[in-house]
């Protein structure tokens, strides 16, 4: 039977298109704060936004009529007409903002419009009004959103883990703070003010202010003026492309969109700088005419349809050519050491001592002192020893690998990364050193985890590592789990770790701390608690080498298939192909007709 749905039910439907999760309400309500003129807004979390989520600002403010007004559905001051929908110039234009908070969650506004002496404050929960009174309170807005989807248990069961969560309210902060350069922004969780970004700033300085100055002197300018579209912003160096890249930001008249078509744009602009795999930061602003796009497409309005969007693509692609053909390649300022008189150093890069740097000064010349050495000397290599009366033998390092070789199987060395064996049954079994090493490597730093049994060895030179707010906010929430990986890390400054110990196996010169700790970060984020620690390996076996440039000797090669032979899946490497194999008796003898 046909029926209209009462409105309680209807409120909660259309709650959850537009308020999905946490950070969806904090883009709705710093947009609007950004709407109403404010100069100053201030964002506070608690819970990661599942407790409370306040967004105060010293815009216009409202009357107390408006107040109440406002939570209503498509209550907007935005548009009067059709004819408005083709010419927006503000954040806000549907009127279901406040509305659809109202109906999930448990809301109190206080606000006080410009020339009034008293505000209003309203208290509202499932769209019903509680309270509604008179206020003292400074001109503007102060909205306060507590219990998110208190009455929508499903909604709030299938909230991501409070990383994931994190990052998405802090990364609707940023969108709003990018557009907005004359607005000062201040961003508080759980009591500690974690970003303040000062009004007046350009956008290469804010990226700063929000990123770290590590990224702001790798970007470049970005430009293009044409009758169709005027691009402007800037965009990463070659070199600062990342696997895991969040800082990617397309805008279209001052508002954030998403676009796949004109991401490829810009990678294509990239052309082959950049590692397949990997993508650069950008910071791009578009802006064409009101009546060319349209974003009235879904309630996120992070869609926008763009008239010209083929030419756009062209357009963007070529803008992205010229400025790395122009800027990429430069070499970078450092704004910390520029203009300070350089060290007077010898030829070898030392700094003199004054004594030195007089007769430096004075014309005099002298000979730095050399150090006399083998460069052939090789410890690690395997060598002859002469001893009399005897034959030459043959001594190495590793004496766990001098015992006696069994004379019932023989190793072979078949180029650089093979080495051959008989099967046992008349067969010959290849096996590929590089990839069975990854897979001993991988289960054994696996079962340690799983264990708690990750040994730790102290970094000669301690890795420091400036992060996005974010990244670093997860890795600080779960010291524990990173140290139960083998990563001892602790607090440098702002946003910055100082990574001390790494797992005791990693070796090779394809380890890059930075990025294993990024990817860490990210997997924690995912919130896939039985899945973490094996991805986390796995991507600790693509960060460490175990590439072979000597030749194996059959103790070293009959030690390594012994282990192999020990994992649980010895046929196939972790990061994909086969650790060995056999070529049957059978086949063999077919192969000989």
């Amino acid at each position: 039977m046909l029926k209209v749905l009462p409105e309680k039910i209807y409120s909660l439907i259309a709650a959850g298109e537009v308020i999905q999760r946490p950070s969806s309400v904090v883009k709705e309500l710093m947009e609007n704060s950004a709407d109403a003129g404010a100069t100053s807004i201030m964002l506070v979390v608690n819970d990661y936004g599942k407790t409370l989520i306040q967004v105060i600002d010293n815009g216009e403010g409202m009357s107390a009529e408006e107040a109440e007004l406002c939570f209503l559905s498509h209550a907007t001051s935005k548009i009067d007409s059709v004819e408005d929908l083709q010419n927006l110039s503000t954040f806000g234009f549907r009127g279901e903002a406040l509305a659809s908070i109202a109906a999930c969650a448990d809301v109190t506004l206080r606000t006080r419009k410009k020339g009034e002496e008293t505000g209003t404050q309203v208290h509202i929960a499932a769209s019903k009004v509680l309270e509604k009174s008179e206020a003292g309170c400074p001109q503007g807005c102060n909205i306060s959103v507590r219990n998110l989807f208190y009455n929508i248990p499903a909604r709030r069961k299938f909230l991501k883990s409070d990383s994931s969560e994190y990052r998405s309210i802090v990364s609707e902060f940023t969108r709003v703070a990018l557009t907005r350069l004359d607005i000062e922004f201040r961003l508080i969780s759980n009591s500690k003010e974690v970003m303040t970004l000062p009004a007046g700033r350009n956008l290469k300085q804010r990226i700063a202010d929000i990123c770290g100055a590590p990224m702001a002197k790798q970007i470049v300018d970005i430009k293009a003026d044409t009758s169709v579209v005027k691009i402007y912003g800037v965009i990463g160096t070659p070199q600062s492309a990342k696997k895991n890249q969040t800082n990617t930001f397309l805008f279209a008249n001052g508002r954030f969109f998403r676009s796949p078509m004109l991401h490829k744009a810009v990678m294509k602009g990239y052309s082959n700088l950049v590692q397949e795999g990997s993508t650069p930061h950008y910071f791009i602003f578009l802006e064409v005419a009101p009546d060319a796009m349209d974003v009235n497409i879904s309630p996120s309005k992070t869609e926008i349809k763009l008239e010209e969007e083929q030419m756009i693509f062209q357009i963007l692609e070529a803008a992205v050519k010229e400025a790395i053909g122009k800027n990429a390649f430069a070499p970078a300022i450092d704004f910390d050491t520029e203009g300070v008189p350089m060290e007077i150093t010898s030829g070898d890069g030392f700094t003199l001592d004054e004594t030195d740097k007089k007769r430096v000064r004075s014309g005099e010349r002298f000979k730095a002192p050399s150090i006399n050495y083998d460069p052939l000397f090789n410890p690690f290599k395997e060598k002859k020893v002469e001893v009399a009366g005897y034959k030459t033998v043959e001594s190495s390092i590793n004496e766990n690998l001098m015992e006696e070789q069994t004379p019932y199987r023989r190793y072979i060395q078949v180029g650089k990364e093979l080495v051959a064996t008989q099967d046992g049954e008349g067969g010959v079994m290849l096996i590929n050193i590089a990839r069975a090493r990854e897979r001993i490597f991988y289960e054994k730093y696996l079962n340690s985890i799983n264990n708690k049994e990750c040994a730790i060895q102290e970094e000669l030179f301690p890795k420091s590592v400036t992060l996005d707010h974010a990244t670093f906010k997860t890795l600080m929430d779960n010291k524990e789990k990173v140290a139960r990986l083998g990563f001892e890390i602790r607090q440098f400054g702002k946003d910055s770790i100082v990574v001390s110990g790494t797992p005791a196996d990693f070796k090779g010169e394809k380890f890059s701390i930075e990025e294993c700790i990024e990817e860490i970060a990210q997997y924690l984020e995912s919130g896939d608690e039985s899945e973490f620690f094996r991805k986390v390996a796995l991507e600790v076996v693509r960060h460490t080498s175990f590439s072979y440039t000597e030749t194996i000797s059959e103790k070293e090669a009959e030690a390594v298939t012994e282990s192999l032979f020990k994992c649980k899946e010895s046929a196939t490497s972790p990061t994909g192909g086969y650790c060995v194999v056999r070529i049957g008796a059978d086949e063999i003898k077919k192969r000989m007709l």
